[in-house]
């Protein structure tokens, strides 16, 4: 089965972060975005990933290869940016067949269990399946109104923040092919203003409503609250116990990479990740912060509340 990434935004949110960083490779709890989300897709059936680029795809293409957690990646790179929709037209010869496929914005971290929300597509006939969420303010996505039969009545974009809605658009979709034919060829297009509205007057959209946890990284704010989060919740399980050794301190939670190096006093924690190969000085404290890869945090330096790029030199 196929999934689509969609990635080909500058993520100007996330900058300078990602002046130089595709978001797809940003570390959740220590882990590549692109893998994360490979993980996840995988886990509903997807075996062969599209990712949907522009911007860093050649660096993104170096770092990722072919083959990410089993699952095959291919790329589909798009000369200028072409919106939500104009991606999955210009994507179509490597999404052909006659099944159904998953389509996803590249800033999404969640437990949505795609396979039920297949199988839910499938037995309803629908030609579009959009997942939910519940959140207190819907002003920043779109919001999404259904019947008692989970059949999309009413999308819409950007409500203001008294909306009576608090269901709102996840970003993540199962499309039938068909739906393909539908997007305008060779232009930006938006999945959200042009092809669903059409689907909603139809009766051909369905809802599929997720009570897990979900999070939309697009906002540097945001990326440090999933990290944090997830960190929290032993998410992955290899966040470190309190430890006390060789003259440094982790106070948990925590997550250190592979091939990081601590000094003699340093003090990692809490609410801190190390990605791999980050060297924390002597004496140095690094807390509440994230920390990418190949950054060198320097003898009695303190880092705190801060997310470090990659490659980074500090004091």
């Amino acid at each position: 089965m196929r999934g689509l990434i969609l990635a080909g935004g500058f993520a100007t949110r996330l900058r300078p972060l990602s002046c130089s960083k595709p978001k797809l490779l940003f570390p959740i709890v220590g882990m590549p975005l692109v893998e994360s989300m490979a993980r996840w897709l995988s886990s509903g059936g997807v075996d062969r990933v599209i990712l949907a680029v522009n911007h860093l795809s050649d660096k993104l293409k170096i770092e990722v290869g072919h083959r990410v957690a089993g699952v095959t990646i291919e790329f589909s790179v798009e000369e200028t940016p072409l919106g939500t929709a104009g991606p999955v037209r210009l994507a179509s010869n490597l999404l052909s067949g006659d099944d159904p496929f998953f389509v996803t914005n590249g800033d999404i971290v969640s437990n949505i269990d795609i396979r039920r929300m297949l199988v839910m597509h499938q037995e309803t006939k629908a030609d579009a399946t959009i997942a939910l969420v519940s959140v207190r303010d819907p002003s920043p996505y779109g919001s999404v109104l259904t019947d008692s039969n989970g059949t999309v009545k009413k999308f819409e974009e950007k409500p203001a923040a008294h909306s009576a809605a608090s269901h709102v658009n996840a970003g993540v979709y199962v499309l039938s092919p068909k739906v393909v034919d539908s997007i305008p060829e060779g232009r930006p297009a938006s999945l959200e203003k042009e092809v669903f509205p059409k689907l909603v007057r139809n009766g051909r959209m369905r809802g599929w409503m997720h009570n897990g946890f979900w999070y939309d990284i697009g906002r540097v704010s945001e990326y440090v609250r999933a990290n944090r989060e997830l960190l929290e919740k032993q998410e992955p399980k290899a966040a470190v116990p309190n430890a006390t050794k060789n003259g440094w301190e982790i106070l948990r939670p925590s997550f250190l990479g592979t091939q990081t190096r601590l000094g003699v006093g340093a003090k990692v924690g809490p609410l801190s990740i190390l990605s791999e190969n980050v060297s924390v000085g002597d004496e140095a404290i690094v807390r509440n912060s994230i920390i990418f890869e190949e950054t060198s945090i320097g003898e009695k330096a303190i880092v705190e509340g801060s997310v470090i790029g990659e490659r980074v030199v500090i004091g």
